[in-house]
């Protein structure tokens, strides 16, 4: 395994740690499997309705929508102050490569939506 590739695993056992802290994710019944918390999935679904999103949304839009959805839930569920929640999006848009929370928030918003497209394809392929 490759350094490089070694470290992005470690980067995204991180964010998973994190996400579980949060309670931004939870894992399922089996423990292999990763779910968005109910408290998310309320907003996800109200970020993608304002967004007027579908569930088939593409890949670019599904990160605009944890993006979205993280942001708010950080405000709503975290109880962090809308002032910075604002002050920390607009750092990100203008300085996310350089910064390194914005580091730490691409890799979350990238856990996200494997997990919401991963459990998109579960849902499709139980119908």
């Amino acid at each position: 395994m490759s350094e490089d590739h070694h470290q992005r695993l470690e980067q995204t056992a991180s964010a998973i740690e994190d996400l579980l802290y949060m309670e931004v994710i939870k894992l399922g019944d089996e423990q292999d499997k990763a779910l968005l918390s109910p408290h998310f999935s309320i907003v996800v679904s109200n970020v993608m309705a304002n967004m007027k999103l579908n569930e088939d949304a593409g890949s670019s839009d599904t990160m605009k929508l944890m993006y979205y959805s993280l942001l708010i839930y950080m405000n709503e569920h975290l109880k962090m102050p809308k002032p910075l929640i604002m002050a920390l999006g607009n750092d990100l848009e203008k300085n996310r490569e350089s910064m390194e929370s914005g580091k730490l928030i691409t890799t979350y918003v990238a856990v996200l939506s494997e997990i919401w497209a991963q459990n998109r394809r579960q849902a499709n392929n139980n119908k």
